[in-house]
């Protein structure tokens, strides 16, 4: 982001602030599938009293691991907002290219640090207990939002519960055939015709993050502050989300997500949805989940290859592939 341009842009959208100065504009890492810059607002208001803001510039790339749309990412974090999740508040949208070279919005930049994946190690087990129990209770509050009051049925509402996971399978695998760049994976090629030939029924729809997992949530030592990363939100199964966050790729061995020993995560998640959990389509959700972060992966390095993104970490994801094809063979009992 240019930071002249930047501030020309905020000019207009906030005519009222007087003194407007963007401060410390950088980009930061993280947000990989987005540039993601932070910077702070300085401006004085119509007292004349002297007024900063804390805010994140997230802008469309190049190229990356995932094609998705500014709008509907916008929107989505407008209605969690409303809904009182724990999510930054969203602030300008603005879509003509022409303004930074390509579409970006605005938000509030929430304090706090962040994992690469499972919840670290190294922290204390209070605190890890404490984040726990907010990941799971986040999860079921958004599980249990009506869409339609949020005004969501733009994400695109399943023609039937029996359809959710056959246009799941379907999406990722034809984007999968899209990007693995004639290159052959049996594994993958296994899981998408196992995931094609085993579709489960969902008992309900609900909104579904799409990438529900540690590593995109903000905490400090007192606990969560903001669930990040809303560019795959979509209706479906509620058991997509929870599969995905107790996948063994974002956990560290037995313990989901790297907070708690994966049956009492089950067992919590139910007690916070006063819902059982279904197995099958569980599973379903955690065969997809290793298929979906593949093919991810395969995304951002056909992209690189083909010079799309010069983001120099994408040649690095194929050292990501063999535990999720060591998951997926175990999964379908390959070995």
């Amino acid at each position: 982001m240019d930071h002249s341009r930047l501030t020309d842009y905020l000019k207009r959208a906030m005519p009222q602030a007087e003194g407007l100065r963007v401060v410390g504009l950088k980009r930061i890492s993280g947000g990989s599938s987005r540039e993601t810059y932070a910077f702070d607002l300085e401006w004085r208001d119509e007292a004349g009293a002297l007024r900063s803001r804390p805010l994140i510039g997230r802008r469309d790339p190049t190229g990356g691991l995932l094609k998705t749309d500014r709008e509907r990412e916008f929107r989505v974090l407008q209605a969690m907002h409303r809904a009182g999740l724990m999510v930054p508040e969203p602030l300008h949208l603005e879509l003509d290219p022409a303004v930074m070279d390509r579409p970006f919005f605005i938000m509030h930049r929430a304090p706090g640090r962040t994992s690469g994946g499972a919840f670290p190690e190294s922290e204390p087990a209070s605190l890890r207990e404490k984040i726990a129990l907010q990941f799971v209770d986040q999860l079921a509050k958004l599980q249990s939002l009506d869409y339609r009051e949020l005004g969501l049925e733009f994400l695109g509402e399943p023609k039937s519960p029996g359809d959710i996971a056959r246009a799941q399978a379907a999406h990722w695998r034809e984007i999968y055939d899209r990007d693995r760049m004639g290159e052959h994976y049996p594994i993958l090629d296994a899981a998408f015709a196992w995931l094609a030939a085993n579709p489960v029924v969902s008992d309900r729809v609900v909104v579904v993050h799409g990438d529900y997992r540690s590593g995109n949530y903000l905490y400090d030592e007192t606990g969560m502050l903001a669930l990040l990363d809303w560019e795959m939100t979509h209706l479906g199964d509620p058991m997509e989300d929870l599969g995905w966050a107790t996948m063994m790729f974002w956990g560290r061995g037995e313990l989901a997500a790297g907070l708690l020993e994966r049956e009492a995560f089950y067992r919590l998640y139910e007690e916070r949805t006063r819902r059982a959990i279904d197995r099958e389509r569980l599973f379903f959700y955690q065969v997809l989940g290793n298929a979906k972060m593949a093919t991810i992966c395969l995304t951002g390095i056909c992209d690189f290859a083909e010079g799309r993104t010069a983001d120099a970490q994408m040649p690095f994801l194929e050292q990501l592939l063999a535990p999720l094809f060591d998951d997926l063979a175990l999964q379908l009992k390959l070995v």
